[in-house]
């Protein structure tokens, strides 16, 4: 029986009504809605309805639908009984099948697959540069003479004008905005503007998308609330069916999905939302707005029964994680920064509970300062070696600030030998389910080809005894000395090479080399004989894959299917040829499926991560690097990476830039400087970034820093410790030494 703590109890005991609940990393959150859920159902409260809980990450779907099926059965009734676990795509999808005519298209809603989306969008983005070469580089403040203005051209064109357009359309389906709602708007707007370029772009992938009947991710949810605010008789219905309305993540919640909420439960139903706004760090990369969380839970009508303590980390390591909020509160240099973190503070459970605070030996959390950006990587790497080599039991961390850092990271352990796993790349293993198709495939279009045959028997038909670790080089032997012809096809049926084989391998490898070209050889044959999706299927079979595998199989034969019912005369050759183009689309398909497992980190493995992918997870030991200016700034006047030092001073934020115009349209608000707003945005959301990275840690923490970056190329640059990082380094020094008088 769960022993519930101080905060759990009280949200335990809900009943009916409006309730927040703020909480704070490792307070059981997701335990504790869990046994509400199941409380409700046991007790009727439920009535005829269902709890539906809206979470945001398919991994945490799977967890919820875990722990309630569990508490359920614990009570001796159905383990799926009563409750629905969603995503806000998957509930946005549900609400809209209800009434599949009021979108004018099939039951199925052609969604977009996302690589075709992107393609799509880059068409556009294409010939709307080639329409407007001039004013493309209206903003641009480089000099066309010197020597990287082709490349900030090229970074524009490439990468950062269709970020600007992709953040654009997802905004104007935020806002629940039509194409004749853009239109309207652009008429009254100024022409030449990135909010105007935006419009006209957007203008145009809607036409598409709506001529050819397609929904994007972003339509779901704003479709789904046009539906419910439009028709009364279905949002009774759908009020009917869901009892009870519970939120997880709420920081992470949008505008769409908070007004969808609202309508589900009613004013007055029972509504729960759960989060903690100091760990809202999505903003960046969604249009997550925590101050919707913020705002619920500071309404005179709606209950609040706040979680604050947690077993997750020793009390050393919430201190520290008290003293950021404390600091930034109180001492933030940046006067508008200062309500980043809510004033909520941790609080370590009691001394008696079932799962205790961690214990450590001596004050076990340490920050240092390197010289250069390769002195702080090399330390870092061997430290962490080290400290899985002493404590193979634990799990360790090192959390970076960006994607590219890992690199030179993951260079360093591999020097060393030290086993890692890196949440950049997290699936290599569950993606081989692609590249072992990509390799096939490739073969069966040109069979002739003898480097891709002996790949496809060493990584796929063979791959059982490379693991193990046995020697398969008797392959390249044999494909020098035989044809691909002579291998695969024999002549009259022997196998002439066998003779020559048993005398540089066993003969139980013989039987399986033997037993894998049977197998190759009815592929051959069935490619002649099949579709490439009945292909697919059919190598699926025959390789035994199961699970994960076997839905990332499936998903490649339907995406086929797809390009064929596009291009019916296409045959296997032509579809090789398009794989290049459809890689990403799998392995985006292959992410979502394996998400829905999470991620467990491993004793003696190194983890190596963003801040951001941080968020979730537990490590007993956590490394906390490059926390300096550049990373974390402190100030408005500071260099910010979402500025393109390629543009005007003014408009070198273009995503800011065309944000605040909208809303300052939309609105009709007085303008304000887009730039300053998204650079407080951006030090709020880096505040609470780092608190996210601190509160990771379980038992052992080390922050570093640099004063020195030094780039691939050899340049280099001066940087300073981050503000945050000082205050907390001065802490920590004063709370070692106070451990040591002790």
């Amino acid at each position: 029986m769960i022993k519930l703590r101080s905060g759990q109890i009280e949200v335990a005991d809900f009943r009916q009504g409006y309730m927040a609940v703020p909480a704070v990393p490792g307070a059981g959150k997701t335990t504790v809605l869990a046994y509400l859920a199941a409380n409700l159902i046991e007790e009727g409260w439920t009535g005829k309805g269902k709890i539906l809980i809206v979470t945001y990450m398919n991994s945490a779907v799977s967890n919820f639908r875990a722990k309630i099926g569990d508490y359920l059965a614990e009570r001796g009734l159905s383990r799926n009984r009563g409750y629905e676990v969603r995503t806000l795509h998957s509930l946005a999808l549900n609400i809209l099948k209800e009434k599949p005519e009021f979108l004018l298209i099939n039951d199925q809603f052609n969604i977009i697959e996302p690589a075709l989306r992107g393609r799509l969008i880059k068409q556009l983005i294409e010939e709307w540069i080639r329409d407007n070469s001039r004013t493309f580089l209206k903003y641009f403040d480089y000099d066309p003479n010197s020597q990287g203005y082709q490349l900030a051209v090229k970074r524009w064109k490439e990468d950062h004008f269709p970020a600007l357009i992709k953040a654009m359309i997802g905004q104007f389906k935020l806002h629940g905005l039509n194409r004749d709602q853009v239109s309207e708007l652009r008429r009254n707007y100024r022409q030449n503007s990135y909010l105007d370029w935006a419009f006209s772009i957007y203008i145009n992938y809607d036409r598409i998308m709506h001529k050819q009947g397609l929904l994007d991710f972003d339509d779901l949810a704003m479709q789904a609330l046009h539906l419910l605010e439009k028709d009364q008789q279905l949002l009774a219905r759908m009020q009917e069916k869901y009892s009870y309305v519970f939120e997880d993540e709420a920081q992470d919640s949008n505008l769409l999905l908070g007004k969808i909420l609202s309508l589900l439960a009613g004013k007055k139903g029972n509504l729960v939302r759960v989060g903690d706004s100091n760990q809202a760090i999505m903003g960046t990369f969604t249009n997550a707005d925590p101050q919707i969380f913020r705002n619920f839970t500071a309404r005179n009508d709606i209950a609040k029964r706040s979680i604050l303590y947690s077993s997750r980390s020793s009390q050393e390591i919430i201190k520290l994680a008290n003293y950021l909020v404390k600091w930034t509160v109180n001492d933030h240099p940046q006067q508008e920064c200062k309500e980043a973190l809510e004033e909520k503070y941790i609080y370590p459970v009691a001394a008696d509970d079932p799962y205790p605070n961690p214990q450590t030996d001596g004050y076990t959390i340490a920050n240092k300062v390197f010289n250069t950006s390769r002195d702080e990587m090399k330390n870092v790497t061997r430290l962490a070696a080290r400290h899985v080599q002493e404590n193979p039991e634990n799990t360790v961390a090192i959390l970076v600030p960006a994607n590219y850092i890992m690199e030179e990271i993951i260079e360093e352990l591999e020097e060393q030998g030290v086993k890692y796993e890196s949440l950049n790349e997290p699936l290599q293993e569950k993606l081989k389910t692609i590249e072992d198709f990509k390799r096939v495939l490739y073969y069966l279009a040109e069979p002739n080809r003898q480097k891709v045959l002996i790949e496809i028997l060493k990584e796929v038909l063979l791959i059982d005894y490379l693991e193990e670790g046995k020697d398969l080089d008797f392959l390249d032997q044999l494909s020098e000395k035989y044809s691909v012809e002579e291998i695969v096809y024999p002549i009259g049926g022997s196998v002439r090479f066998q003779e020559y084989a048993r005398g540089i391998v066993s003969g139980e490898m013989l039987a399986e080399l033997v037993k894998a070209l049977n197998r190759l050889r009815l592929w051959i044959d069935a490619s002649v004989e099949l579709p490439p999706d009945e292909l697919i299927l059919l190598i699926a079979e025959q390789l035994r894959l199961k699970e994960e595998e076997l839905a990332v199989a499936q998903n490649i034969a339907l995406q086929i299917k797809a390009e064929l019912d596009s291009n019916p005369h296409w045959k296997l050759h032509e579809i090789a040829d398009e794989l290049p183009r459809l890689e990403n689309s799998f392995r985006q398909f292959a992410r979502k499926i394996y998400e829905r497992k999470g991620y467990e980190p491993q004793a003696g493995v190194i983890t190596i991560t963003t801040f951001h992918k941080s968020k979730g997870l537990e490590w007993d030991t956590v490394y906390i690097t490059y926390l300096t200016n550049d990373n974390f700034p402190s100030s408005v006047e500071d260099k910010f990476r979402s500025e393109y030092y390629y543009l005007e001073d003014d408009y070198s934020n273009p995503v800011a830039n065309a944000k605040a115009s909208l809303e300052n349209l939309i609105y009709d608000r007085e303008s304000v400087d887009p730039q300053q707003e998204a650079n407080i945005e951006f030090i709020k959301e880096r505040l609470r970034l780092l608190y996210v990275a601190i509160t990771r840690a379980k038992k052992n923490l080390l922050l570093t820093a640099h004063r020195e970056i030094i780039y691939d190329n050899g340049d280099s640059k001066q940087v300073k410790p981050a503000r945050p990082f000082l205050a907390l380094s001065n802490f920590i020094d004063k709370e070692r030494e106070a451990y040591a008088q002790h």
